[in-house]
């Protein structure tokens, strides 16, 4: 049966926080970035056997007829010419890196992948043959594992009949990850058409052994209300395959499901903002109370928190985060409590350090900020706290200040207090919003406020 879109939002939004997913990418997507589809490729050579295309044909056996008749050579130069551009747009594609994936399989050729991460100055690992599978996790960076070859090593493609019989031999280890990442994490497949065999094979072996305890993936697909048999694919996708399906009526659809995706991910994550140089005993010992109230809530309502390891405040943030974590028996706390340094050196210092925040707080749904020194006799009165509330006012995160005396969150605060109008989710908690308050009572209001915008942003 398949899934509503508030099912499918819920259940993938969770494995999304907990990093457990991977990113399978079809024809479909790359149709959304202005390259073919399989049955636009195929067609001008299909044209040329004399044949006819329809949804029943076998592209690789179609493929071993062209490369019989004309050569390897001539049908990889064809598919090269086609294929290896550079031209390229994808909604699509942008919404599916912000996400989050660190593991893209596809069967497609082009370069649309790597392109979009070139573009976003993000390192990528290509895998495209057994032996690139060295450098998976190198530094981190994103594993994009290139199943039917890439389009810039033309005579590894697998594209005919052939190349597909002779693939458990030549790429043997690929298959292998494949398999074991199908069990370990949660696949999105996006643009697939769960038509061919190589990926099928790998889905029903796995269910076969494993039976019921074999995990579940999901997919986002356009309702085929013309195709009798649709209902019986989708369900047999489920029963035997292990593939939840989240149907909609256009392809446009699946856009505006991603972005609302991405939102949920962004409203999971709390940019925590704050710090001060002082060593007075009264605001070092409100800190310790504050950083273990807010650690302890957010992470008990399965929120996730962002550091930037402000002085003072942000180690006792981090510290009572992982205390909690501990206590709870969590092994894997850096996917609850995520540390993101702003350092930057040089001439170019400050420049780095104002980037380094946008993108972490860009990835943010919310941001709660504290303390913050604050001295306009000082030769330069701002401070990081400052920057970092410009930067979520710009990009119109959910904004919680915590008024502490003196201090540039203080003036935040009474900043909103004075245009509430532009912050209504602050209309009732703004007043108790201040180090006046309990912590714990501080704590809660946090928590209600974070939940009552979830599904208002």
């Amino acid at each position: 049966m398949p899934l509503t879109k508030e099912e499918f939002l819920n259940q993938f939004t969770r494995q999304a926080l907990d990093e457990r997913i991977s990113l399978f990418v079809g024809a479909g997507a790359s149709v959304n970035a202005g390259y073919p589809s399989w049955l636009n490729l195929f067609k001008p050579l299909a044209k040329e056997l004399g044949t006819v295309l329809d949804e029943s044909t076998n592209y690789y056996r179609l493929a071993q007829y062209y490369s019989n008749k004309f050569g390897p050579a001539e049908l990889r130069k064809r598919i090269n010419d086609i294929i290896n551009k550079n031209d390229f747009h994808s909604p699509l594609i942008s919404e599916l890196i912000d996400v989050g994936f660190t593991n893209i399989w596809t069967t497609n050729f082009d370069n649309v992948l790597e392109l979009s991460y070139k573009n976003r100055n993000v390192l990528i690992n290509k895998v495209f043959r057994d032996a690139d599978l060295s450098n998976v996790e190198l530094n981190k960076r994103i594993n994009i594992y290139k199943m039917n070859g890439d389009i810039t090593n033309l005579d590894g493609i697998v594209a005919t009949q052939k190349d597909y019989e002779e693939y458990s031999d030549s790429h043997r280890m690929m298959l292998m990850f494949f398999k074991r990442e199908l069990i370990s994490s949660t696949f999105l497949f996006i643009g697939y058409s769960f038509t061919d065999n190589l990926v099928m094979d790998c889905l029903s072996e796995i269910t076969r052994y494993l039976g019921e305890a074999a995990p579940y993936h999901y997919t986002i697909m356009k309702e085929n209300k013309s195709d009798q048999y649709f209902s019986h694919f989708i369900d047999d996708l489920e029963r035997r395959y292990h593939i939840r399906v989240l149907l909609v009526k256009e392809y446009a659809d699946i856009l505006l499901v991603l972005s609302e995706l991405n939102n949920r991910i962004r409203n999971k994550r709390v940019f925590i903002s704050g710090a001060f140089r002082s060593f007075d005993q009264k605001i070092e010992e409100y800190s310790h109370n504050l950083s273990r109230s807010i650690t302890t809530h957010l992470l008990a309502n399965d929120y996730r928190i962002i550091n930037g390891i402000g002085r003072h405040f942000g180690t006792h943030i981090i510290g009572y985060a992982n205390e909690y974590l501990a206590k709870k028996g969590i092994k894997d706390k850096e996917k609850h409590i995520i540390v993101r340094p702003f350092v930057g050196l040089g001439e170019k210092s400050l420049e780095d350090k104002k980037k380094l925040r946008e993108e972490v707080i860009s990835g943010c749904g919310s941001a709660i900020f504290v303390f913050g020194d604050y001295d306009p006799h000082a030769p330069n009165p701002n401070s990081g706290v400052k920057e970092e509330f410009e930067i979520a006012l710009e990009n119109h995160k959910t904004i919680i200040p915590i008024a502490y005396p003196g201090m540039r969150s203080e003036i935040i605060w009474s900043e909103m207090k004075s245009n509430l109008t532009k912050y209504p989710y602050l209309e009732k908690s703004i007043d108790s919003l201040t180090s006046s308050s309990d912590t714990e009572d501080l704590a809660r209001i946090i928590v209600y406020i974070l939940d009552s915008v979830q599904d208002v942003k």
